[in-house]
């Protein structure tokens, strides 16, 4: 099917070409109500204008989009940093949009549509549909997320090995002589938060330990709910309780940890606690929180690489190749980058006071 103009949709709306034109210059002259009714025609009819064309007409300097789910976001900021180490090599500035819970991606394509600035979409994504972002994608403007929650998206991505990192997690506890080791889990619907479960479980079989329900706990992400299931941990007999706790996330670990203090636990003493992400504080606690690292800074850049790539050769200059040993899909473009385990004082050897055997635990002979 030949490409819509501007003047097929001038035709499907019924107004004119100028009507059109300048609703896509986000012109006030539009009442609200055309506006409406012309982005849903080029909804419905899949419309996407060419933005670097449009920009080159307006002589606009070159914008890419980044879409955060909060400038708030521990990882924005890094992410950030990496992206403008390329961006600014290239001759692209950045321009950021938020898409929280209250704005959906739906709203913002629309706000998107109308600026007909930006030549393609850097996504951190967060809980939102992505199937706008993918019809999006599909109809030609480039679209890369970073950080993803949801693997299996039909997007070009960039995402930490998060399977690997738990195993990563996973044997360091081993190693200290850790068997009851308890997971206190993020939000399972992500993708993410799944892999690090799954590498929890696996880890622990592999070493010939078998996993038991009563060590896991959801958390959510959020405090008071890890808080209060880190209680019930901690308030197990101390022949039951967790040695260690493998968190899903580093501001979780900070929960477990306000926890084991509350039971009068020290840390690493008697429980040993290991989170994931090194967001800037984990160093600045105390104890210092042993983590998995993401590296937040270099998908940042690769995504922003990804991105000028598919925007056009002629647009990105010296922006560095990919590394070999990276995942790469030759059909659609899936980065998965290794973690790092950054050991600090927040876990210790097992106790060596009691058994850290537990009654539906067994171990390798």
């Amino acid at each position: 099917m030949a490409k819509l103009t501007i003047r097929d949709i001038a035709a499907l709306s019924g107004l004119s070409k100028s009507t059109v034109s300048l609703v896509l210059n986000n012109s006030p002259k539009v009442d609200p109500a055309t506006r409406r009714h012309v982005l849903a025609v080029m909804r419905r009819h899949r419309y996407v204008p060419s933005f670097a064309a449009t920009a080159l007409a307006k002589g606009s300097t070159r914008l890419i989009g980044m879409v955060v789910p909060g400038l708030s976001w521990h990882m924005v900021a890094s992410i950030n940093i990496g992206v403008a180490a390329v961006t600014e090599r290239s001759g692209f500035d950045i321009i950021l949009y938020t898409a929280t819970n209250d704005r959906d991606y739906g709203s913002l394509i629309d706000r998107i549509l109308t600026s007909s600035m930006a030549s393609g979409l850097l996504v951190v994504s967060h809980e939102q549909p992505l199937e706008p972002l993918v019809q999006l994608h599909q109809e030609g403007l480039p679209v890369v997320l970073v950080n993803t929650i949801d693997a299996d998206v039909a997007l070009p991505s960039v995402t930490a090995d998060n399977y690997d990192g738990a195993v990563t997690a996973m044997d360091h506890l081993l190693q200290l002589g850790h068997e009851r080791i308890a997971c206190v889990q993020g939000r399972m619907v992500y993708r993410c938060c799944q892999d690090r479960y799954r590498g929890y479980l696996d880890a622990l079989r592999t070493a010939g330990i078998q996993p038991d329900p009563e060590l896991t706990k959801p958390g959510d992400f959020v405090p008071e709910q890890i808080r209060s299931r880190s209680r019930e941990l901690f308030a197990l007999p101390p022949d039951q309780r967790p040695t260690a706790v493998f968190a899903h996330s580093d501001v979780t670990a900070y929960a477990v940890m306000t926890a084991a203090a509350d039971a009068g636990l020290r840390v690493p003493e008697d429980v040993s606690v290991i989170g994931f992400d090194d967001i800037e504080s984990a160093g600045q606690i105390r104890p210092p929180l042993t983590t998995i690292q993401q590296p937040f800074v270099e998908m940042g850049k690769r995504a922003a690489e990804m991105l000028l790539s598919a925007i056009g050769p002629n647009d990105e200059e010296d922006t560095g190749e990919v590394d070999d040993d990276l995942e790469l899909s030759t059909e659609l473009p899936r980065l998965v980058m290794p973690t790092s385990l950054i050991v600090r004082a927040s876990c210790g050897p097992a106790p060596v006071t009691r058994s850290p055997r537990g009654r539906t635990q067994t171990t390798k002979a």
